[in-house]
């Protein structure tokens, strides 16, 4: 478990008000809650995390993030925020500190694209979108890090076989877990998953760990493929909701939020709108501007749930009556 350590407080500034823009349903539901309050969890570029006193999670981005069900977007982002501020919500407005306070009243509500029964086409269709989807991210992305682990990935869904696994120190200690997870989901579905998924889980640098991202993009994917395909799977969820009850004393409360929305088919809006896109058979070339925002997520966030998801959608059909082991 990782520990959140106070700061010196610092001084604050004038009162300044600031109206929200659009906010997740979750998020809103949060700010709806009678005397919702807690800290100040975390200050990034661009993104504030609020940890309320019930342990539910918000964050506050700025104009251009990415949304999702639990964040708000916001025109203004104070750098005089820091870790261990208190906030309170009353009457639709949201204090943090003793000098800002964010007008919940204009917020408009985001939902994320949905998928209607027509929009869905064949299992196999969407698995080919993938791969012509990688070979346009191999010739596009500019990154030497993420190239690799996209190649990697690409290696292992089309050989079904271990690609060369870089040897330098950090590396090889991310990818290698990543590509053992991948290759026994790849052969055995969700069948012992839970349990091998464990070595995964906070392994990496960051409030958010690279391999808890590939995990929650994986099980993004296999999300929404059971929610589609009726009559392809069948496992049982309830292990993999055991798997998160554990992960929240392994990895940072970030990270653990974050996973556990993803294993709930609920992530940030371009991961939404890239399964979409796989999902409904359109031409790869359109989901590069999804591709191109989930690479702008965090250091390496971004990628790692773009790993995941494409690897997650080629999770074999199940049959009635198979049970995990």
């Amino acid at each position: 478990m990782v520990l959140i350590q106070s700061q010196p407080r610092r001084m604050e500034g004038p009162l300044r008000w600031v109206s929200m823009k659009r906010s997740g349903l979750k998020a809103k539901d949060l700010l709806a809650t009678p005397g919702f309050s807690g800290q100040v969890l975390a200050t990034l570029s661009g993104v504030t995390y609020l940890l309320g006193d019930n342990g539910e999670m918000l964050w506050l981005v700025r104009d251009g993030g990415l949304l999702h069900r639990r964040c708000i977007e916001v025109s203004f982002l104070p750098p005089s925020l820091f870790r261990g501020q208190n906030f309170l919500v009353e009457d639709h407005l949201l204090q943090i500190g003793g000098n800002l306070i964010y007008d919940l009243s204009p917020a408009t509500e985001w939902k994320p694209p949905m998928l209607r029964p027509e929009d869905i086409g064949p299992f196999t269709k969407g698995q080919a979108g993938v791969r012509r989807l990688l070979e346009v991210i191999s010739f596009s992305s500019g990154n030497h890090d993420s190239d690799k682990l996209i190649s990697m990935v690409s290696f292992l869904i089309k050989e079904r076989s271990f690609p060369t696994c870089p040897l330098e120190s950090v590396a090889h200690k991310i990818y290698t877990p990543i590509l053992n997870l991948a290759k026994l989901y790849l052969s055995q579905g969700m069948v012992n998953f839970p349990i091998a998924a464990r070595a995964l889980v906070g392994l990496g640098p960051g409030l958010t760990p690279a391999c808890d991202d590939f995990l929650g993009g994986l099980l993004f994917a296999a999300h929404w493929l059971k929610k589609c395909y009726h009559g392809k799977f069948y496992w049982d969820e309830q292990p993999i909701y055991d798997l998160m009850d554990w992960a929240k004393h392994q990895t940072h409360p970030i990270s653990s939020t974050i996973l556990s929305d993803l294993t709930l088919g609920h992530g940030p809006e371009s991961l939404h709108e890239l399964v979409v896109r796989l999902i409904r058979e359109e031409d790869p070339e359109r989901g590069m501007n999804c591709v191109d925002s989930l690479g702008r997520l965090g250091h390496t966030t971004g990628w790692y749930m773009l790993a995941g998801l494409l690897t997650g959608m080629f999770l074999i059909p199940d049959k009635p009556n198979r049970f995990w082991s």
